[in-house]
């Protein structure tokens, strides 16, 4: 190949000097190669920490053993009727909504039965009935109310709110009033009256000028749906006694000689409270004196027929602290109680 090549470059040059003695050599152009411009990336040094485990990291986090967590709430886990720090200036009072709970009763030390009546009535109340509840005298129950909350109470389903109770414990030396604002939100549900619960209870607090919060505190909010645990009766599970005309009925318990009040109210719906048998009444000593206002039984007697709230309702929502071991010690107590009922008025 190289000495083809050789060959027709001599052939090449002999043929130009044939003609003027010149020499002309042909050499390949060398292609040009574009020119790029290197660029150069800047670079940064950052003091970065020494690389860390995930451990490592949380570990010095939480070193000093305080979690901080956002005050923002769900907005679905808020409820209108919570009614939490409204107004950001009103001091939070005894028996007041504080962080979305209530308390359900009221305590001051202990004074005499006649001495709380005289109180009450001084206030504007009436007083229905005075009830020794045990055999021993330890425990009063005072029924009272004023016509203010009968008014309110003067709706289908609703009389149960028409009365506020006080127990007069000496046993454990305290008296106890049911809060105006757990107990008729709980029996009027979403006719329940704020204005009124709470000017009922501004009352009580200028009446009785001692009163703490009891401890046993209940969400507000699920006093409309109230219940000791689930599969239990709520407010509307009411229980069916008997039927005849209001008079008919309001006779019977008269004639039971177990009637130890009675109030009709503006709607025609008469509320009565009932001595239960001393064997049922005794299921107190096991849930205890102090809310042993409950009773006298409360009855409905609405639309000629009677109807009460079903005592595992009644006896959650008197007692909200009441543990399962306690609960399950009175089993026997709620159908005792229905069948009470039901024999005043046979």
């Amino acid at each position: 190949m190289i000495k083809i090549v050789t060959s027709m470059l001599l052939l090449s040059v002999s043929l130009l000097q044939a003609q003027d003695n010149s020499v002309n050599i042909h050499m390949p152009k060398v292609p040009e190669v574009p020119k790029v411009e290197a660029v150069v990336p800047k670079l940064t040094i950052i003091n970065a920490p020494t690389s860390q485990t995930n451990a490592e990291i949380v570990a010095n986090a939480t070193k000093d053993k305080t979690v901080v967590f956002s005050n923002r709430v769900a907005p679905f886990m808020l409820h209108k009727d919570e009614n939490i720090n409204k107004d950001a200036n009103k001091t939070i009072e005894v028996g007041d909504i504080n962080n979305g709970k209530v308390t359900a009763y009221l305590h001051a030390p202990l004074m005499s039965t006649q001495e709380v009546q005289k109180v009450l009535e001084s206030a504007g109340f009436n007083i229905l009935t005075t009830y020794k509840v045990d055999k021993k005298g330890l425990v009063t129950s005072l029924v009272f109310t004023n016509e203010a909350i009968q008014k309110a109470a003067a709706k289908t389903n609703r009389g149960f709110a028409s009365t506020l109770r006080v127990t007069v414990d000496t046993k454990d030396r305290l008296i106890s009033i049911s809060n105006p604002i757990y107990l008729m939100k709980a029996f009027m549900q979403e006719e329940y009256d704020a204005q009124l619960a709470e000017k009922t209870l501004q009352t009580l607090r200028e009446s009785f000028t001692t009163l703490e919060n009891s401890t046993e505190l209940v969400k507000f909010r699920i006093l409309k749906h109230f219940k000791f645990m689930e599969g239990m009766p709520t407010y509307n599970d009411m229980i069916h006694i008997k039927k005849a005309s209001n008079e008919t009925l309001l006779q019977r318990a008269k004639k039971s000689k177990k009637l130890l009040y009675s109030q009709t109210l503006a709607n025609g719906s008469i509320v009565v409270g009932v001595k239960l048998s001393k064997r049922t009444t005794k299921f107190i000593k096991k849930t205890g004196y102090q809310n042993a206002g409950l009773l006298p039984y409360p009855v409905l007697i609405e639309n000629g027929e009677v109807k009460i709230l079903d005592p595992k309702y009644y006896i959650a929502v008197m007692y909200p602290t009441l543990k399962m071991s306690q609960f399950m010690k009175i089993a026997t107590v709620p159908g005792a109680i229905t069948k009470d009922i039901d024999k005043i008025f046979r």
